[in-house]
């Protein structure tokens, strides 16, 4: 069929092209030298180490999962989730698939399935090879915190009948990282598109902390404004918080020290959630000159903004919320028979996690001069996460992870390539279009369930069982 808007989207594109928005950032960015020059980050990127020997021979297991879901014209829905495990051995991958019904859909129920099934898939790998590395998609921290914060936000009433299903997520992570440990198995997560703002935050505002305190002779500095600003440097992140964000903007439009434009302009920065570590970094790498390299190393614990504002970096304080969570939980499965919960099982569970889940140590590398950093995550299992002894943020250089870094240097072929077995991993794992379409149909066939029509209508095909006709 001919595509009958496609003059409509053309005249749009051009508006758009024609409009400000999208070069917004480009004027942002020519100011942030200037910001950054005050501050003491100018050496946050370092050179990479040279490779000392080939890694050719080093055993690496890398792991990625794909996921998509099948909704009834109930309201209930099949899940899907696959994962793959790929070596550089020969040996046969190791891989799986979890098929779930689940009795109402929410967006949860996928990313976490999917979570399960790539820790089972892991955790059977390492488990039947002799693995140097373990190579896992995404992060480690982004992971963790949407975990936790699953437990204790109610983002929709539907997510209450999955909190154990998290739980189970929760624990098959922390699981994998301590037998991997337990295996001498080094455990690498990378991510290519990181949206994170984790280095954005110390980066900016260190910078208008060290701004403001150079006004400070000249100016009234408001002591409660130094500890939102320290907040941010140690926060992840600051502008999450109503008041805190509130505060940054009265500070932007009401400042008269001598940097106020500067000023003005770091903290519109540091609200901006179009502008990510990668942005920043690659500003950064600019102003130094860095075709190849790695920043320093960031050790970092539960600094999450919405965990410390409320207190539940207190262990037992975060239980309680849990608990609530939990109980909520039973309640729901209960009516419609999906599965009975020991409230105290469930808590004991996610208690032993919190106490002992590792730090994670962060850096991003930037292999070739014309891609971008990609951020590389690994567990430190020497304090815990929410080991309160040690600075949620901490610059962590005397950590040796050069045999990580030049495994990864020896891996990569280009932007799309970023890691030669992780894209192996992708391109096993993720479910094309006509794949689904067959597990679909496959479904509807066997187990003789209506689905949704909007979905039959999306691929022009019947993806209702015939028997399910008659009775209409």
């Amino acid at each position: 069929m001919a595509d009958i808007f496609y003059d409509i989207y053309y005249r749009r594109l051009m508006d758009l092209e024609r409009s400000h928005s999208l070069r917004r950032l480009d004027g942002m960015h020519e100011t942030l030298g200037k910001i950054l020059d005050i501050s003491d980050v100018k050496d946050l990127w370092r050179p990479l180490p040279v490779i000392r020997r080939h890694y050719g021979d080093e055993k690496v297991v890398a792991i990625d999962g794909g996921v998509r879901e099948l909704e009834l014209r109930d309201g209930s829905a099949l899940i899907i989730a696959r994962a793959i495990a790929v070596n550089n051995v020969g040996e046969q991958p190791v891989r799986d698939v979890a098929v779930r019904w689940v009795p109402v859909f929410a967006p949860v129920t996928k990313w976490v399935l999917m979570s399960l099934v790539e820790s089972e898939v892991a955790l059977r790998a390492i488990e039947g090879g002799n693995y140097g590395f373990l190579l896992l998609d995404g992060s480690l921290y982004a992971k963790i915190t949407a975990l936790i914060h699953e437990l204790i936000l109610t983002k929709g009433f539907l997510d209450l009948y999955y909190i154990p299903e998290v739980i189970r997520a929760l624990e098959s992570l922390y699981n994998l990282l301590e037998r991997a440990r337990e295996l001498g198995v080094n455990v690498v997560f990378i991510s290519k598109d990181s949206k994170l703002k984790i280095y954005k935050d110390y980066i900016l505002f260190k910078a208008i902390k060290e701004i403001v305190l150079s006004d400070a002779p000249f100016v009234n500095v408001d002591k409660e404004l130094i500890d939102i600003l320290n907040r941010g440097i140690d926060w992840y992140s600051v502008v999450w918080i109503r008041n805190y964000r509130n505060k940054l903007i009265s500070l932007a439009k009401n400042y008269n020290g001598a940097h106020r434009d500067l000023i003005r302009i770091g903290i519109r920065m540091s609200l901006s959630q179009s502008i990510s570590d990668i942005m920043l970094l690659e500003e950064l790498a600019k102003m130094q000159g860095v075709r190849k390299g790695l920043t320093r190393k960031l050790l970092i614990g539960a600094m999450d903004a919405y965990l410390n504002h409320k207190s539940l970096v207190n262990i037992e304080n975060l239980l309680k919320f849990i608990r609530d969570r939990i109980e909520d939980s039973a309640g729901l499965r209960a009516v419609d028979s999906y599965g009975e919960l020991n409230i105290n099982d469930e808590l004991e569970r996610v208690r032993k996690v919190l106490i002992n889940f590792p730090r994670i140590l962060m850096t991003y590398i930037r292999l070739n001069e014309s891609d971008t950093p990609m951020a590389v995550e690994i567990p430190y299992y020497d304090w815990p996460m929410f080991h309160h002894g040690v600075p949620w943020k901490l610059f962590y250089d005397k950590i040796d992870i050069e045999e990580t870094l030049n495994l990864l240097m020896s891996m990569y072929r280009d932007p799309i390539h970023y890691n030669k077995l992780l894209w192996l991993a992708h391109e096993y794992a993720n479910f094309s279009e006509d794949q689904f379409l067959e597990y679909a149909m496959m479904a509807v066939n066997r187990l003789k369930i209506p689905t949704k029509r909007r979905f039959g209508m999306a691929f022009s095909v019947d993806l209702n069982p015939s028997e399910y006709e008659q009775y209409q």
